[in-house]
């Protein structure tokens, strides 16, 4: 039935574009009150429609559908006059049905007319899979592989099943982004699937194939492709396998689905005695001159059906599912690895130090790494970018629970510190490059205060370098906490700074304001990155892991030392300061600063869950006790005298530039 008195309009989609909206009602959309009369321009305020969600199955509009735990974010324009209800109608067409619906304002709840997606239509044009999220992923799989099927024979002329998943391999990113564009905005056509294949080039080491300096490292750069699809192809076969095991482990639905059976693999790899075999064999047998990267990538496809095993992958999913002790805090980590340290980000040309195995990665995007690693988010990170743009010396690192480094949007690992700790450790043991820092990442629950500029204490930053921070010998028999002494998380470029922690929004999705008038950084979650751990075959990341949670519950400490602190912030650069006093000439710690410290700990572990433990008391205890004992033996070290390295220490994989 028409509307005969004039109506507010709820839009979320093509009509929050001010030229849309003026193109179909001939009215001007405005942003600000005073420049809303009523008759030609109408005031666009922000609102919520709470029960729906936005999915986009031709991947062109956008259609509202119920979902219990959804809500959408657009405009609230109004009134307008009774006969723009025509044009909206003709506007919108049949996939749409309209609904007058409450929706929320900054201010009140108005009713509204809202256009929804016609289920019927929508149903009938494009089937049922954007009803149930496991149908659509298994229908996505099958439109993927058929596109697949249709890529191999136009760019290898072959339909071996090998053959295309070493294709897959190479299109690993244009595939996951496939997948989570799908998910975003609900649907995603066969035409965008097949021809964002067909159109992705074929990778290979093309440019690099008359350079003798990469002639000279490609064995290593090959055996870790090889190595890196044989953890692909595990880890898929794990995820398509255990699906049911993988949903019945009580995991969010918020965090990367793929952390489980990623360990799983890991694991499996880095305690199979016959993995390395059959790298160093493909090696003897295919050559770099010789060869194209497609050949090492279905090697190591060939390689991962032989090793497989599903009682092995059974068995470890049942052992980490017997250890599971899930928190309520969202948890990520970044672990980087360097031949040469540090040296690769201070001497980025390699002048003076070069890695004898890698070259500081120089050659990683001409191998495809950067696609191959794609799934534990491998990338290069020289300090200034991390994406793919040109060839550079860098740190290789890898971002657990990256969706795209290209787009900068994550999800949160686990909210396990066990669980984060064994795939911190399983992957530093898989990567056969010397490992260096660690990045830990908690997601702060909204409504918790945040202060940017309040530092964790003293005596909470002493004891956590004690822990963490690589206490080493000195020449002359001193001791000192390495991290600080040195310019790896100290530098004075582009201004002076310290990388201890850092708070920080991440997104999980790509924004889904799309429109310049409501577009906005608000957005994500806030996260706080601890920046300042050593990476160690030494260090329990489930203990620290606890203690940084606990502190950051518990105190709400906010970023130190940015550039913008140290150039504003006294007392902040002064603490900084004492903190590095300390470092270069280490004394034990008082029982008062340790106990104060656990403290904190303790008080922050036991009001995680809305005022409540999230973890058991006896966890908790035991975690604190630990800690205490790290800290105890660390004064009994200082007590005793160095019985560390001495710095600087040589890296083993390091050699003088020529």
């Amino acid at each position: 039935m028409a509307l005969s008195k004039p109506f507010n309009l709820f839009v979320y989609g093509t009509l929050m574009s001010p030229w849309v909206f003026r193109a179909v009602l001939g009215r001007r959309l405005v942003r600000r009150r005073r420049d809303a009369d009523g008759t030609d321009s109408f005031f666009a305020r922000r609102a919520v429609l709470n029960g729906y969600k936005k999915i986009s199955p031709d991947n062109t509009y956008l259609y509202a559908v119920p979902d219990p735990h959804g809500r959408i974010r657009g405009y609230l324009i109004g009134t307008l006059p009774p006969e723009c209800l025509a044009p909206l109608r003709r506007y919108e067409g049949k996939n749409y049905v309209r609904r007058t619906l409450s929706v929320n304002t900054a201010d009140t709840n108005e009713q509204a007319v809202v256009f929804l997606g016609n289920m019927e239509e929508l149903q009938h044009a494009f089937g049922y899979e954007f009803r149930d999220h496991f149908k659509q992923e298994v229908l996505l799989a099958e439109k993927i592989d058929a596109a697949l099927v249709e890529t191999q024979r136009q760019k290898l002329n072959s339909d071996d099943p090998p053959a295309r998943r070493a294709l897959a391999e190479l299109h690993g990113d244009t595939i996951r982004s496939l997948q989570r564009r799908h998910f975003e905005a609900g649907g995603i056509s066969d035409y965008a699937i097949r021809q964002s294949l067909l159109d992705a080039p074929l990778l290979d080491y093309s440019r690099i194939r008359g350079d003798p300096d990469a002639a000279a490292l490609a064995p290593n750069y090959l055996a870790m492709v090889v190595r890196q699809v044989i953890f692909n192809e595990l880890e898929e076969n794990i995820y398509h396998d255990f699906r049911y095991e993988l949903d019945h482990m009580g995991l969010s639905d918020t965090h990367y689905e793929r952390t489980v059976s990623s360990l799983a693999a890991l694991r499996i790899i880095n305690s199979h005695p016959r993995i390395e075999q059959r790298v160093q064999r493909c090696l003897a047998k295919l050559s770099f001159d010789d060869n194209e990267l497609m050949d090492f990538v279905q090697w190591g496809v060939k390689a991962a059906e032989a090793v497989y095993d599903q009682k092995h992958a059974k068995a470890e999913l049942h052992f980490l599912a017997q250890h599971m002790s899930p928190g309520c805090t969202p948890l990520g980590a970044e672990l980087e690895f360097s031949n040469i340290g540090h040296s690769v980000i201070r001497d980025p040309a390699g002048e003076v130090l070069r890695d004898r195995s890698y070259d500081g990665f120089l050659y990683f995007y001409d191998f495809a790494l950067d696609v191959l690693t794609g799934k534990l988010g491998g990338h290069i990170d020289d300090h200034h970018e991390k994406g793919r743009s040109r060839p550079r010396r860098g740190f290789f690192e890898i971002a657990l629970g990256s969706l795209s480094i290209e787009a900068n949007i994550s999800k949160p690992v686990t909210d396990d510190p066990w669980l984060l700790n064994q795939i911190i450790h399983e992957a530093r043991r898989f990567y056969r490059i010397s490992p260096h820092s660690l990045h830990v990442s908690l997601q702060m629950p909204p409504g918790r205060g945040l202060s940017r500029n309040r530092p964790l204490p003293l005596a909470a930053l002493k004891c956590l370098f004690a822990i963490a921070g690589d206490p080493a010998a000195t020449p002359d028999g001193r001791i000192v906490i390495s991290r600080l002494v040195g310019d790896e998380i100290f530098s004075d470029e582009p201004s002076p700074h310290m990388l201890f922690s850092q708070i920080d929004r991440r997104h999980s999705a790509e924004g889904e304001d799309t429109h310049a008038l409501l577009r906005t950084p608000a957005g994500g979650r806030y996260v706080q990155q601890f920046k300042f751990l050593r990476l160690s075959p030494m260090l329990n990341y489930e203990l620290l892991t606890l203690a940084l949670k606990g502190l950051q519950i518990s105190l709400r400490p906010g970023s130190f030392l940015i550039a913008n602190q140290y150039a504003k912030q006294p007392r902040l650069r002064r603490l900084a300061e004492d903190l590095r006093s300390w470092a270069r000439q280490v004394q034990p710690l008082s029982p008062v600063e340790i106990e104060t410290f656990l403290a904190a700990i303790y008080e922050g572990l036991m009001t995680e869950k809305r005022g409540k433990p999230a973890h058991s008391g006896a966890y908790i205890s035991w975690s604190i006790n630990q800690l205490r004992k790290l800290l105890t033996e660390f004064n009994e070290m200082l007590g005793r005298g160095p019985e560390l390295p001495a710095l600087p220490i040589p890296p083993a994989d390091a050699a003088e530039a020529p």
